[in-house]
């Protein structure tokens, strides 16, 4: 039995590149789609299921690289507006890492970060990513960093039906806000390491579970939260397991400069000699990688260890502007050759409204209309997310790949007339234009609707649980 998507404007992988084809036809075959185009005389069978997808463009799946989903949606409320502090903080929110995040991860119990998953990983499939990089917590999220979070986490997602890459955090130390705007960092129990090995157990046990659309990752913290061994040892673990590494760096003036005081090198170079550059490895925020945040001021050896490395910069432009800051810039690290990709990390989960984000910020910052045009942009968020995780049959449409597809409305006063799929796409539509997603094959989304969530009871069950939480926050 297959499946044929017909009517529909389709975006597809022709050439190497996403184009525009008018009314072709998709067809599925369990998980792959195995043709793509004119019919050219093929028939559906008698058993065979169509779908109209007139008034819809067909596009592949969203892959959201970068993300939260324990703690986020918990946060809202603390994050939006919060103050810097420090005078020294700019445009970096350091009222938001350094007092806030901790803050609210410290009242959250084990039971809650499910609940949350839950709508996270709906909100998630409804507008439009199919797949998803998780990146749980440690235990700055209650239960001391215990596994079974995660493992109950990943199922979580699963179950939602999304493809999930799920990479549970570890470091050496910790960091808080200290008085004067200054930052204290203190070492974990064991310097972390405990949580390090039970994080490389569950990745090297749970990778490819559930017919392959659970992956995982390892995920060093943030990269001022993990000493120089600590680094090593995940470099060596990720060339025995073979996995992929994501880890934070670039999120602020605070974790530049510490780096400089503790190694006495860049982010760049204490990220090259620790094995935390490569085509397997994400660097989650990038924003911050110079002292003055500009991309333009790297040091010829930083842009060639991070271009020649293939190393993954992951933008996540609308939790940087939020806080009043912005990359400078994607053109920037496009011109250098740098491979980039997208994520939501907090909320809204909604990859539409960082596409959006993407190309405004970027055209602000570089004084240019010009720059970060949509088909860039779009290509960040599809096949910029899918090479980073080393998975060309991801982010595009064409036979052989994964039949991850989402069909977004075009039948309504907000779309018509589309001129433009990819400038409509990137510019004007949002998460709430999603009708249809398929992930592997199989419908999740339906009508706007998440089918294997009950959205009422999900909805009651995190309110209860976010009111206990914020009982429990002590700024």
């Amino acid at each position: 039995m297959k499946t044929w998507i017909e009517n529909g404007v389709v975006i597809a992988w022709i050439d190497g590149r996403h184009q525009v084809l008018e009314g072709a036809v998709v067809v599925i075959e369990k998980d792959l789609i195995v043709h793509i185009g004119p019919a050219n005389g093929l028939v559906p069978g008698p058993d065979d299921i169509r779908i109209n997808a007139q008034g819809r463009i067909v596009m592949p799946g969203l892959v959201n690289t970068h993300l939260h989903v324990t703690d986020t949606m918990f946060t809202k409320g603390y994050l939006e507006e919060s103050s810097n502090i420090s005078s020294q903080a700019k445009e970096t929110n350091y009222g938001t890492l350094y007092k806030m995040l901790p803050a609210v991860r410290h009242a959250i119990d084990p039971e809650s970060q499910v609940i949350a998953a839950e709508c996270a990983f709906a909100e998630l499939a409804r507008t439009g990513s199919t797949t998803v990089v998780e990146l749980g917590y440690d235990y700055e999220v209650g239960g001391d960093g215990d596994i079974a979070i995660t493992e109950q986490v990943a199922h979580t997602g699963i179950r939602v039906g999304l493809r999930c890459y799920s990479a549970p955090r570890f470091r050496a130390m910790h960091y808080g806000h200290a008085p004067g705007g200054k930052v204290w960092y203190e070492a974990y129990p064991d310097n972390g390491r405990k949580r390090f090995r039970d994080c490389v157990d569950f990745c090297v046990g749970w990778d490819g579970k559930f017919d392959g659309r659970l992956r995982t990752m390892l995920a060093p913290g943030q990269i001022d939260t993990c000493d120089p061994a600590m680094l090593r040892q995940a470099r060596e673990a990720a060339d025995a397991h073979k996995l992929l590494i994501q880890v934070h760096a670039g999120q602020s003036p605070n974790e530049y400069e510490r780096i400089r005081s503790q190694h006495g090198m860049t982010t760049v170079d204490y990220m090259h000699s620790t094995g935390m550059l490569g085509p397997d490895v994400l660097i989650g925020h990038g924003q911050i990688m110079t002292a003055d945040g500009n991309m333009a001021s790297l040091e010829p050896r930083e842009v060639a260890a991070l271009r020649d490395s293939q190393t993954t910069v992951v933008h996540l432009p609308w939790v940087k502007a939020r806080r009043g800051g912005v990359i400078n810039s994607i053109e920037k690290y496009k011109q250098l050759g740098i491979r980039q990709s997208i994520g939501t990390d907090t909320f809204p989960f909604d990859l539409f409204n960082d596409m959006r984000m993407a190309a405004t910020v970027c055209r602000i910052v570089e004084h240019s209309v010009s720059v970060a045009p949509s088909h860039d942009v779009f290509n960040m968020a599809t096949v910029g997310g899918a090479d980073a995780l080393g998975r060309p049959d991801l982010g595009r449409l064409a036979v052989g790949c994964k039949a991850d597809i989402v069909f977004v409305r075009t039948d309504t006063f907000k779309a018509a007339p589309v001129y433009d799929p990819f400038k409509f796409l990137v510019l004007s539509a949002s998460g709430d234009d999603v009708d249809r997603v398929i992930v592997d094959g199989v419908t999740i989304v339906e009508g706007g609707r998440v089918l294997n969530v009950d959205m009422p009871r999900a909805v009651a069950r995190l309110n209860d649980a976010a009111r206990a939480v914020r009982e429990r926050v002590v700024l």
